[in-house]
């Protein structure tokens, strides 16, 4: 099933981990997908691909968060477990651009909205945004 959606994705692996039996999968993606099934049961609407994604973004800067102040701290094992549910959760994530191509989109992005201040940075952010979606940073294009 190659067009599968995320949320689907997350739940066939979840099914799949369990099955295999490997607990610390299991319960990085559960508490990943409760993040999705909390927005979904807030705001009363199923949550399109993109936003689902939007969701895991979030989940994974909140685990960048906690993984530098554990780093800072010493707390070494509590920071391996951080970076282990970061990079299982990325899994999920589409393929982000290069930023050379970040770097031409916003390039392009300028050209097309005619920006020639950094007043015109908003724009421009929508506009790449519009054209490269979720897969690009958005905060590399922001600099």
């Amino acid at each position: 099933m190659p067009n599968q959606s995320t949320k689907e994705k997350i739940q066939n692996d979840l099914v799949k981990f369990m099955k295999a039996g490997e607990k610390d999968k299991v319960e990085i993606i559960r508490f990943a997908q409760s993040f999705i099934k909390q927005l979904e049961k807030d705001k009363n609407i199923e949550l399109s691909e993109s936003e689902t994604i939007q969701v895991l973004k979030k989940v994974i800067k909140r685990n960048q968060e906690s993984f530098d102040q554990f780093t800072k701290a010493g707390r070494d094992e509590l920071a391996a477990q951080e970076k282990k549910e970061m990079d299982i959760i990325k899994l999920y994530l589409p393929e982000e651009i290069s930023e050379t191509d970040i770097i031409e989109a916003v390039k392009n992005s300028i050209a097309n909205c005619q920006a020639t201040t950094v007043k015109d940075m908003g724009k421009v952010m929508a506009d790449v945004k519009k054209t490269h979606g979720d897969s690009a940073d958005m905060s590399l294009v922001s600099k």
